[in-house]
């Protein structure tokens, strides 16, 4: 704001700080925030980044942890392609397209991107997957312990 010109900052910029934003919007901040933490507290304190992403990813898929073909991420379901497609860099790309980013993407990430992509992911979802998500991966481990 300190190198805006004044015009632009008051005319422009200060109306939309002070626009009502709709009731299911500030909901969603809401439950990304909390369901995020308790995410957090799960996964970095009893596993790690990785496995936090690839629970995701497996989610998206509805595929489920097959310990004997722990690697069957290549194929991409239509659900998760719809979820991706919220993103908005691949929101007008068709489906082969989406596939062929992922794949790329996915063989290339870095230790220390997992927990990026995993939030970026979490942010793609709605509120009632976020709470489907902690019901099948979160909830069954707090009932074992």
């Amino acid at each position: 704001m300190k190198f805006l010109p004044y015009y632009l900052v008051h005319r422009c910029v200060i109306p939309y700080t002070y626009e009502l934003q709709s009731k299911p919007l500030l909901a969603d901040i809401r439950s990304f925030n909390r369901d995020y933490n308790m995410l957090e507290n799960t996964y970095l304190v009893m596993y790690n980044s990785r496995i936090l992403y690839n629970d995701l990813v497996f989610f998206c898929n509805n595929k489920t942890y097959d310990l004997t073909n722990v690697y069957d991420l290549a194929s991409i379901s239509q659900r998760y392609i719809h979820i991706l497609r919220r993103f908005i860099t691949y929101k007008y790309k068709n489906d082969d397209e989406i596939s062929n980013l992922v794949n790329r993407v996915r063989t290339n990430i870095k230790p220390y991107e997992f927990l990026s992509r995993a939030r970026l992911l979490w942010g793609l979802l709605t509120p009632s997957e976020r709470t489907e998500f902690i019901n099948k991966h979160i909830l069954p481990d707090d009932n074992d312990a």
